[in-house]
């Protein structure tokens, strides 16, 4: 029985010395994995870098531009109202020159058609003249 437990102690040993010697190649080739991820970490910073500056450039002239196509919109907002009130302004002057002239315009093209109509019923009228005019 001695023997029997001596071989089973030796299997093991054995066996706990093969499971150290994987353990010990799986951890080398964690490392392995492990340098070629920060192979690659460097190289993907070292070309991220340059890519955000850029990006944040330009999202620097981003903000210029628009801060500048808002002014802008301003600037014509505030010409339109411009604008609009001029025209507003324009109309109510025309409408109080039309009231204001319309009328008495009106009353003078009246009169001097009541005028050329009695001149010329007086034409008709007066045997003389309208002989002249027959002729």
């Amino acid at each position: 029985m001695e023997t029997a437990l001596l071989v089973m102690e030796i299997i093991a040993l054995a066996a706990v010395s093969t499971l150290c010697v994987a353990l010990v190649v799986v951890l080398i080739r964690v490392k392995n994995l492990l340098g070629i991820v920060e192979h690659d970490l460097k190289a993907v910073s070292a070309k991220a870098i340059p890519v955000l500056e850029n990006l944040e450039s330009i999202t620097g002239n981003v903000k210029l531009v628009t801060d500048a196509v808002s002014e802008q919109v301003d600037s014509i907002r505030d010409s339109f109202a411009s604008l609009k009130e001029v025209t507003e302004s324009l109309v109510s002057f025309e409408r109080r020159i039309q009231e204001t002239i319309e009328t008495p315009v009106m009353d003078t093209v009246d009169t001097i058609a009541s005028v050329f109509r009695g001149i010329q019923n007086l034409i008709e009228r007066l045997p003389f003249l309208s002989r002249l005019r027959a002729q």
